[in-house]
């Protein structure tokens, strides 16, 4: 699958470093097309410095500051740097007069576990670049407030967990957002961001991509922003280590597969799982309480699990006769008007299924020696759930119910509730079939079990005629050893 392949191609270390080569060329420069070289302009140079700042928190606590969580003087080029805290401004301020002009603010290890931007920011309101890591704040406790000069923000490395999509909308100038490697699990939608603003990092967060990414592909005008979209890794438990791209990509055509189909209008449909390797997604079809009156007759590709309770249904042919449903391993029909499978003996279905949920039907009896069948030849089954049906206990079909009851209790784990009814009376009426007896089951009553019946007439006298044979047969050894004398039918005997 060539859209798969782009995910999973051996060189895309390369790719990737190609990649920052072309944005770094984007925003500094020029890149060559045949050798990769990076040319440097000299509004590019001049740049850098206000757009993204080369310094780093690396080892910021062996900065003097740290100690007691102060800010340096600002640089020549109007960096300032701060460590563990922002305790000295107010005294900075009232000595240099400087650092409200400050253009760069680096800072390390912000000691709370809220950021205030507003607080923390109103005395720079020329501020262009922004970078804040190696922090344990989980948030910003309010959005940024009106900034018209600030053009990058590196937030990285701290626990920051949630933001809203309102937190950078009023910051005008805004061109770069670098996002990466904190602890951000969902965004509530696209980030609203100004019409200048060019560059989103958010990769190295451990995204959960059960939640809404899909604008990544839907609107195309805001996931273009997400520079590096392709190396955004999903960290929640159906969808590790999956990229998010390909997982939202499997979403939107299934959500508009879904949509078009009549037979699954107003159904829900899911992506459950993605299999490693070979990254094949695996679809949920969930129609219970919908009113329908048959088994839909398209279901969408790789589709493993389909619900469909508490319908009107009675015909599940389809599970026999349409491609479809192959692949369909568990089915959920509890609740339905079902009151025959045997259409199912023998097929590729029953005989591949994993689970099948029949409960609260109309079965009255089944094939089971069909059934057993199945079962014996099916090794991914794994729940059969047959309870709450009018199963009918007749003696034979009672006895062979019990048997298979019995014997496929792992697969059958509701046995113990499947409950029979008495088709001559009412003593048995809701019995639980694995607690009766051949007597409960054939209405035995207790003068018939007294009684001897003309078939244990016919064994006694059969039991006494092999006696007698073997008493003659000792008899006639006995003679022979002793006597010498062989049986005189031997005798006669040609």
């Amino acid at each position: 699958m060539s859209y798969q392949s782009t995910f999973i191609n051996e060189n895309s270390f390369a790719f990737t470093l190609l990649l920052l080569v072309a944005i770094f060329g984007r925003f500094c420069g020029v890149v060559d097309a045949h050798t990769g070289n990076v040319t440097l302009t000299k509004t590019a140079v001049a740049n850098i410095p206000a757009l993204i700042s080369s310094q780093s928190c690396a080892n910021w606590t062996t900065a003097p500051e740290a100690a007691d969580g102060n800010c340096t003087r600002p640089t020549r080029n109007g960096l300032i740097r701060c460590y563990g805290g922002m305790n000295n401004v107010g005294a900075l301020n009232s000595k240099l007069g400087k650092v409200v002009q400050a253009q760069q603010m680096l800072l390390c290890g912000w000691p709370r576990e809220s950021f205030n931007p507003l607080r923390e920011l109103q005395k720079f309101s020329q501020l262009r670049s922004l970078t804040i890591e190696y922090s344990g704040f989980t948030e910003f406790n309010i959005d940024f407030p009106d900034m018209y000069h600030l053009q990058a923000i590196n937030i990285s490395w701290t626990n920051l967990s949630y933001i809203s999509t309102r937190t950078f909308k009023r910051i005008h100038a805004l061109e770069i957002l670098d996002l990466r490697w904190n602890q951000l699990i969902q965004l509530d939608g696209p980030l609203m961001l100004p019409h200048s603003f060019q560059q989103l990092y958010l990769a190295g967060n451990p995204w959960n991509c059960t939640r809404n990414f899909k604008w990544l592909l839907l609107q195309p005008e805001k996931g273009r922003l997400v520079v590096d979209r392709e190396e955004i890794i999903c960290a929640d438990r159906k969808y590790k280590e999956r990229q998010m791209l390909l997982v939202m990509h499997y979403k939107v055509v299934l959500r508009r597969e879904c949509q078009s189909h009549p037979d699954l209008l107003n159904c829900t449909c899911l992506m459950h799982h993605i299999i490693p390797k070979s990254y094949i997604p695996l679809y949920t079809v969930n129609c219970s309480h919908l009113q329908f009156h048959n088994l839909p007759a398209y279901l969408p590709e790789n589709t493993t699990t389909l619900y469909i309770n508490n319908n009107l249904i009675s015909d599940i042919n389809p599970l026999r006769d349409n491609p479809l449903y192959h692949h369909v391993v568990d089915v959920q029909l509890e609740n339905n008007l079902i009151s025959n499978i045997d259409v199912l003996e023998d097929t590729y279905w029953l005989q591949n299924f994993r689970l099948f949920n029949l409960q609260g039907n109309q079965l009255r009896k089944l094939q089971v020696y069909a059934m057993d069948n199945a079962l014996n030849d099916n090794e991914n089954a794994n729940l059969l759930l047959v309870s709450k049906n009018p199963w009918h206990c007749t003696c034979k079909f009672g006895m062979r119910l019990r048997e298979f009851l019995t014997k496929y209790k792992d697969i059958v784990r509701d046995a113990w509730n499947v409950t029979c009814t008495y088709m001559q009376g009412d003593e048995l009426r809701l019995a639980k079939v694995l607690t009766l007896t051949r007597h409960d089951m054939c209405n035995i009553s207790a003068e018939d079990d007294t009684r001897i019946h003309p078939i244990d007439w016919l064994n006694c006298v059969l039991a006494s005629l092999i006696i007698l044979i073997l008493g003659k047969l000792a008899y006639d050894y006995y003679f022979y050893r002793y006597h010498g004398r062989v049986p005189w039918i031997v005798m006669k005997m040609p």
